[in-house]
């Protein structure tokens, strides 16, 4: 198994695995009408790629955040590295990274593509897909309040 980090919301914190946000709304990686599970390798990516979603909001007024560890099946997952997929940084438009995966998107023939985060290329994220049949088997192995310091919003 491996260990990988996600980010919910205080008031969604009875569903962390669900996907229904990414299926209405999209994402980096995925069009609006598939959803998928966004984690990271790491808490401090998982904390860096909410907050970079959030440069304006004031420490005060940044919402309740649970951190979520689940453990994922090792066997079932796919890295890919930058130079496996096209540059995307700096981009207004999704389209071109949600027409990457699209093979995978359609097909989950893994659980889990990692892909280099955006904000920290250096490190991954681990996109999870709900149609998978080994989503059923994620466990979740903590879950605590997610301690956002102040000077991280100076």
């Amino acid at each position: 198994m491996a260990l990988v980090y996600r980010v919910v919301r205080q008031k969604y914190a009875d569903r962390p695995l669900d996907v229904e946000g990414t299926r209405l709304n999209g994402g980096r990686w995925n069009p609006p009408g598939i959803g998928i599970l966004y984690t990271a390798e790491h808490p401090a990516l998982a904390l860096v790629e909410i907050l970079v979603h959030m440069p304006r909001v004031p420490y005060a007024e940044l919402p309740a955040y649970r951190l979520f560890t689940l453990d994922i099946p090792d066997d079932s997952k796919q890295v890919f590295t930058a130079a496996d997929l096209p540059p995307y940084r700096n981009e207004n438009s999704y389209v071109r990274s949600q027409f990457t995966l699209r093979e995978w998107l359609n097909n989950p023939d893994v659980l889990a593509v990692g892909v280099p985060s955006s904000v920290m290329p250096d490190g991954s994220n681990f996109l999870l897909h709900p149609a998978h049949p080994a989503f059923g088997q994620i466990r979740i192995v903590d879950e605590k309040p997610l301690v956002i310091d102040e000077r991280l919003r100076a």
